[in-house]
């Protein structure tokens, strides 16, 4: 799909196309109008081209035009119409004519205005001389004429009037038309956009965000608005669901919380109860009675440390604490620690640790997380080993990540498990996992873990049938986590 234009280019371009196509139909228009114009009316000059022959005629009659009796030759040759004259003897004498008494000037105006065309109010005034050929100048012939369409076409003022307005409005009539035809385009296409967008706002104020905006044309302005704004629906909608996920982990620790205290703190009540009543002085019961009540207390202690330590972890403020960590003599130590712990299990445990290492160095690495994630996939791996099974670990150590492999001969993961394992109150596969003294936030936490070091896990069965986690870490930045 092609980009949408700029805003700004796109209006250049309308412009320009408006301001072009007006111009073009305004020429069109007024060529047509110049048409019309030489049919139905006379030109302007109409009257102004009679003056000459007027002026020729004039020469020829000369002062005997200044005889009133030649008035009615005149009325012939001057059109009546369209022209007003006023034949002035320069000896006195009102003289004669169309033309008022009150537009003629003095004597010494009419002398200075000799052969020259003067206008006022829309007339032309022509002060022509009548000479006599023994005596000279005698008198003057004054005409006047109107050079306009409406004086030029008498009985057709209001026509000519109309059409000259017309004509003088073609361009801007030209302009609005275009530019309404080229806005409503341009509307039609920046208007679905701009509904999408609000469509889109009206959604995200119901707190509906399960849509996407897709992509947004009219302008690549407007498609930058929709990009942002379908970036700010996501986040919304991925810090909504966070936030479900939250109140739903909460919700799921604490009703955890309540089944998993309410065995361990039965017993513990019953128990009390019974050694508080009178008479009960068996001194072998009643260390049972004790015994019983302390294996439960520590469960229920051991369950809410659990949970403790799954909420810290998901705190925004939780951080590791990187440090210099030899992983070779580690490694030998946490070899020693389960050793014993196999041992004690009649367990066997078989260790493969390589350094893959160009040159020995430690690795900045949270030793105390580190520890925390072998000793829970430890535990679980013995768990579920019977006596005289077998536990192997496997350990690659490379430039700047960490390896590890923990498979154990037990009943392995059932697909349920495979799932579901790393889910926080995940307490295992009913057949698998008997013992439910856990709050299921083991491997939920090995995985946090794990993750909080930039690596990753997984888990699955061996080719003989017992579970196998294998895990890496990366090395921490040493500027801080």
């Amino acid at each position: 799909m092609t980009a949408p234009k700029p805003f700004r280019r796109q209006f250049i371009t309308q412009a320009l196309w408006i301001l072009a196509l007006s111009a073009l139909a305004s020429l069109v228009l007024w060529v047509g109008f110049f048409f019309i114009l030489m049919q139905l009316f006379q030109p302007v000059n109409y009257y102004e081209e009679k003056i000459p022959s007027i002026h020729q005629w004039a020469d020829q009659e000369g002062a005997a035009l200044l005889d009133p009796a030649m008035r009615p030759r005149l009325d012939e040759i001057v059109p009546r119409e369209g022209i007003r004259y006023r034949v002035v003897p320069l000896a006195g004498g009102p003289g004669y004519g169309t033309l008022s008494r009150e537009e003629v000037p003095g004597k010494g105006e009419l002398i200075r205005h000799l052969n020259q065309s003067d206008s006022k109010d829309g007339n032309i005034y022509v002060t022509h001389p009548l000479m006599d050929s023994r005596e000279g100048l005698k008198g003057v012939l004054i005409l006047r004429y109107p050079l306009s369409l409406a004086g030029s076409n008498p009985g057709k003022g209001s026509y000519a009037i109309a059409f000259t307005v017309a004509f003088m409005a073609v361009p801007f009539v030209c302009l609005a038309g275009f530019t309404f035809l080229f806005g409503r385009r341009l509307e039609k296409r920046l208007t679905p956009a701009v509904r999408r967008l609000m469509e889109g706002a009206e959604k995200i104020e119901k707190s509906d965000l399960d849509f996407s905006l897709g992509q947004v044309g009219g302008s690549r302005e407007l498609a930058a608005i929709g990009a942002a704004f379908e970036r700010m629906r996501s986040a919304l909608r991925s810090s909504l669901e966070k936030q479900w996920r939250i109140e739903q982990s909460r919700r799921e620790m604490v009703a955890a919380l309540a089944h998993d205290l309410f065995t361990p703190l039965t017993l513990i009540q019953g128990h009390a109860e019974q050694l508080s009543k009178p008479g009960v002085h068996d001194e072998e019961r009643s260390r049972r009675y004790v015994e019983t009540i302390r294996s439960n207390a520590g469960r229920a202690i051991r369950l809410l440390e659990e949970m403790q330590e799954a909420t810290r972890l998901e705190l925004p403020t939780f951080i590791l604490r990187g440090g210099p960590v030899d992983v070779m003599p580690f490694l030998q130590q946490k070899r020693d620690e389960y050793t014993t712990l196999c041992g004690e299990r009649e367990i066997r445990l078989q260790t493969e640790f390589r350094d893959e290492r160009r040159r020995r160095r430690s690795l900045f690495l949270d030793e105390q997380r580190l520890s925390q994630v072998l000793d829970n996939l430890m535990a679980n791996a013995v768990r579920y080993t019977p006596a005289g099974g077998e536990v192997k670990w496997r350990a690659v150590v490379k430039e700047e990540s960490l390896e590890m492999e923990i498979a154990d001969s037990g009943p392995g993961l059932s697909e349920k498990d495979l799932r579901f394992l790393f889910d926080k109150f995940y307490r295992g596969d009913p057949a698998r996992s008997p013992d439910q003294g856990h709050a299921g936030l083991g491997m939920f936490i090995v995985k946090t873990l794990v993750e909080k070091h930039g690596g990753g896990i997984s888990a699955g069965n061996t080719a003989r049938g017992g579970a196998c986690f294998r895990f890496w870490i990366r090395e921490l930045e040493r500027e801080g986590v």
